[in-house]
């Protein structure tokens, strides 16, 4: 008979305890797979929103725009960004390529005037590039060549403006002065982040450019790759691909700029991780009450063993295979279980209160994650061997004339 064997017919003895326990392991199994596939949920969707809320993959610009503010209107701005734009269009891995301006001024619209964080886009790479265009709940989205603007809820709240009506944008121009020009409201966005809807207005590239009187300047060029992306590499292609066109320009992964995306990551970690070990320890001690009550009802057992002969070593060791072989029965039956709870939350459509800053909630989609799935056997499983061998190891060891005599 072989230690599996004999370890499987051990548990199946003490089927009460052995059910209890699975039970436990399963349950913080399904916990741990759970958080996982939520926490991979939330990560893809913060790496999502922050490429699609128009970083891109990458984004190229002047080197000392990365590094400080300008102290006016694109005083560091891409000069010729055409030439640019056209190369990076070429490169075969490229989706999109979305050239902007970023400046502020006042809109006007009617008797109300308010501050603006003004977009100069291009209005079909934008709508394949960025998230926005698909938010315009009212209206639509820009068109090339208009003299249209599409702002956020909240500034058409601010401004009193609907759809159709005319506005006055007013802005400093790179040398100083004032311009002005006359738009008309064609959308207006639901924006995700309360403040930024209450600033937000884009418009097309040469109305931006005719506004503040910079023709063929930008102030970064945002470039969306194709699925799977492969930023480092993309960068380093691509800024040679420029080079060799005589454009020299610095650039950045969205990783880098996206800041708030890094933080919330730790963030998550560590919450997650100080959950996972909460788990461990509760079936680390519930594992080890159960394997300690099974060693008191088998210490004659074990004395009996001793004294036929068999090593300390070798009874510890059948302990730790029945708590490894209980843990992949626990394990597989958490599988089936997160597999099942997934499935339910999912359907459910349970949407979540809408995070700090933000101005709507999310619809939970927990993911199915091998490699959390792996983890949660390993953590399980390793919780129950190390239970049986401190709580086995101590019985293997005692005098065999007491083991004979307990009661």
């Amino acid at each position: 008979m072989n230690r599996l064997t004999l370890a499987w017919r051990n548990i199946s003895r003490n089927h009460r305890r052995s059910l209890l326990t699975g039970g436990i392991v399963a349950f913080g199994f399904a916990s741990f797979a759970l958080a996982g596939g939520f926490m991979a949920q939330s990560f893809e969707g913060l790496r999502n929103n922050a490429i699609r809320s128009g970083l891109g993959h990458l984004q190229f610009a002047d080197a000392r725009l990365f590094e400080k503010s300008e102290d006016r209107t694109l005083e560091y701005g891409i000069p010729n960004a055409g030439k640019a734009v056209d190369v990076l269009r070429r490169d075969a891995e490229v989706e999109t390529v979305m050239p902007r301006i970023e400046f502020f001024g006042l809109v006007s619209a009617g008797a109300h005037s308010v501050p603006f964080a003004g977009l100069g886009v291009d209005p079909q790479a934008e709508a394949i590039g960025s998230e926005i265009p698909k938010g315009v709940k009212q209206g639509t989205w820009l068109t090339p060549g208009s003299h249209d603007v599409v702002i956020g809820s909240g500034l058409a709240k601010l401004l009193n403006a609907r759809v159709g009506d005319s506005v006055t944008l007013l802005a400093t121009t790179p040398d100083g002065t004032l311009n002005a020009i006359d738009a008309r409201v064609s959308g207006i966005a639901d924006i995700f982040i309360k403040e930024l809807s209450e600033r937000y207005l884009a418009l097309p590239l040469p109305l931006a450019q005719e506004l503040l009187t910079v023709p063929d300047k930008v102030s970064r060029i945002s470039v969306l790759l194709k699925e799977p992306a492969h930023e480092t590499e993309a960068a380093m292609r691509l800024t040679h691909e420029l080079q060799q066109a005589g454009v020299s320009l610095a650039v950045r992964t969205w990783r880098q700029l996206a800041l708030f995306y890094q933080q919330v990551r730790v963030l998550y970690l560590g919450i997650f991780g100080f959950m996972g070990a909460v788990l461990v320890v509760v079936v680390f001690l519930s594992a080890a009450n159960a394997t300690l009550m099974s060693v008191a009802e088998r210490t004659r057992e074990i004395g009996t063993l001793r004294a036929l002969g068999a090593r300390s070593r070798r009874i510890t060791i059948s302990f730790i295979v029945e708590g490894i072989l209980l843990g992949f029965v626990s394990s597989a039956a958490g599988t089936l279980l997160s597999i099942l709870i997934t499935l339910a939350i999912n359907a459910a459509g349970i949407e979540m209160p809408p995070p700090p800053g933000s101005a709507h909630g999310f619809v939970i989609h927990v993911q199915i994650i091998p490699l959390a799935y792996l983890l949660a056997a390993g953590a399980m499983t390793g919780t129950l061997a190390l239970a049986s061998f401190f709580t086995a190891r101590r019985a293997a060891r005692a005098p065999i004339v007491e083991s004979l005599a307990y009661v």
